[in-house]
């Protein structure tokens, strides 16, 4: 299946070299799960969206403008599973960082196949060489910039890599969140500062705390790792990972990550998780 492409309405595939997305990175984005033409927790990304353009200060699109254009998006396809990726970029301007009052966005509605992504058995993470930077007003938001995630990827050698801020503490995976298991207690990543806040974490967020597990959101050091008794990582696309080993270290426990992985694919199941276009 070739990707399709409406770009403000129209399909298409061509996009200003002025637009600001492609000079600067300035924009936002989501990927959406698509089956039978409905998208998985769609409130959650429309949500981060929101707070994006907030944070960013780009105007924002309405709802009901975003599902015209993906349902039109859809209708060009016979894929009845696929994956929605949403972009908003700023818009266009001239050269220089600086941009017009009257600016107008341009949103991007992608269609691709959903590629048969099944969890794996063994799994192993290690530190990447490239970390994040700091800037609260970044953080949880999906901008457009992710050099940071790229150079994290340009060398891996495992499965996935684990990204740490400048002061070594751990935030995530560069496709994903990251949760610690000690004991009875679920740690994952505080990301107040930079990071970005996945669309299913506050779900599993949830869900450990129904299975009673005691829920913390805070600073996560490489020896903190050393001392967990299981991982897991989540993103929209795969759900949740349990994971084997982070570099030497094993983590061969998983049945706390079971319990959770279990109550989160029936929260999927639920019609409750759907919005129908």
């Amino acid at each position: 299946m070739d990707s399709i492409a409406i770009i403000n309405g129209k399909e298409q595939s061509n996009i200003s070299i002025f637009n600001r997305n492609f000079q600067y990175g300035d924009g936002l984005f989501e990927t959406c799960v698509v089956k039978n033409n409905q998208i998985l927790f769609w409130e959650k990304h429309l949500s981060r969206l929101d707070i994006g353009c907030r944070k960013l200060k780009i105007k924002n699109i309405e709802e009901e403008i975003w599902l015209k254009d993906i349902k039109k998006a859809l209708s060009l396809t016979s894929k009845k599973n696929c994956v929605l990726k949403l972009i908003l970029s700023r818009g266009n301007s001239q050269r220089g960082y600086s941009y017009p009052d009257d600016i107008l966005p341009v949103r991007v509605v992608i269609v691709s196949e959903m590629k048969n992504v099944q969890a794996k058995e063994s799994f192993s993470l290690e530190y990447a060489s490239s970390g994040y930077h700091s800037n609260p007003n970044l953080a949880g938001i999906k901008h457009c910039n992710r050099i940071e995630q790229i150079l994290a990827r340009s060398s891996l050698k495992r499965d996935e890599a684990i990204m740490l801020d400048e002061n070594q503490n751990i935030i995530s995976v560069t496709q994903g969140n990251i949760y610690f298991i000690f004991g009875q207690s679920l740690v994952t990543p505080k990301l107040d500062r930079c990071g970005v806040i996945g669309s299913r974490r506050s779900l599993i967020l949830e869900l450990a705390e129904s299975i009673e597990l005691n829920v913390e959101q805070g600073n996560v050091s490489m020896n903190d790792a050393k001392k967990a008794d299981e991982a897991f990582i989540s993103n929209s696309i795969m759900g949740i990972q349990s994971v084997n080993s982070i570099e030497e270290y094993q983590l061969p426990k998983k049945m706390i990550t079971e319990q959770i992985k279990i109550a989160f694919e029936s929260a999927t199941q639920d019609i409750k998780s759907w919005t129908c276009i």
